[in-house]
């Protein structure tokens, strides 16, 4: 599958390490230790270690009495404030979009929704494959909606609070997903020309994520094991 987001080794060191602890591959409480993760990631530990202090600076990472780093969990109120912040952010990209945007942008956001499809029958929607596949899509939307400068901003910073709100919703490998489908419906909208379909979408779009999310962080407190005497 080509690469459907482009990003420097910086990027894509941070971006890996944080899928791995959204989606809890890196369980709270694991040691990230910079040589051992620039072994296992084949890289050299200068990537690594610039990640480790965005991580530590995103709050995902915590330094430990004897200087070490380790995974920060995602608490309920966590997601909760995930959630609630990047529904504002695409209820106003939506509704932005579907003013500013045409045929051409459209296409755009088609193509990147295309992408989701192989991602997920290659890789599964729990993979950081599909995660970058995801995040392409909502990126289009944004740069619709917004000026390049603000766009820009956007997707260094608060696109993140969209990539680990995917990896909270998206975490079963199953094929009766229809992930496509939603995403599609949402495009629908937005290219409507209606502001208030357009916002509502995006509203019920979030809403239906968190509620799989919310889902989610329930199953894993209740399995054996997870609980605050693991």
């Amino acid at each position: 599958m080509p690469q459907i987001v482009t990003v420097h080794a910086y990027d894509h060191v941070y971006r890996l390490l944080r899928h791995a602890i959204a989606s809890r591959s890196m369980a709270p409480g694991t040691r990230a230790v910079e040589s051992a993760l620039a072994e296992q990631l084949h890289v050299s530990r200068t990537p690594v270690r610039d990640a480790l202090r965005r991580l530590e600076s995103d709050g995902l990472l915590i330094r430990t009495g004897n200087g070490g780093l380790e995974v920060v969990g995602l608490t309920a109120l966590d997601i909760e404030d995930i959630f609630a912040v990047r529904g504002e952010l695409d209820r106003l990209a939506a509704a932005l979009a579907c003013q500013r945007g045409g045929a051409d942008d459209w296409r755009q956001v088609s193509l990147a929704i295309a992408g989701l499809g192989p991602a997920m029958e290659g890789f599964g929607v729990s993979s950081y494959e599909f995660s970058q596949a995801h995040e392409a899509v909502h990126s289009s939307i944004y740069q619709i909606a917004f000026t390049p400068v603000v766009a820009q901003m956007l997707g260094d910073r608060m696109l993140g609070l969209v990539d680990i709100a995917s990896e909270l919703s998206y975490t079963a490998d199953g094929p009766d997903e229809p992930i496509v489908a939603q995403h599609l419906e949402l495009l629908e909208a937005i290219a409507s020309g209606n502001v208030e379909r357009a916002r509502a979408a995006a509203d019920r779009h979030c809403r239906e994520a968190e509620a799989v999310a919310r889902a989610g962080a329930r199953a894993r407190t209740e399995r054996p094991g997870d609980g605050p005497g693991r």
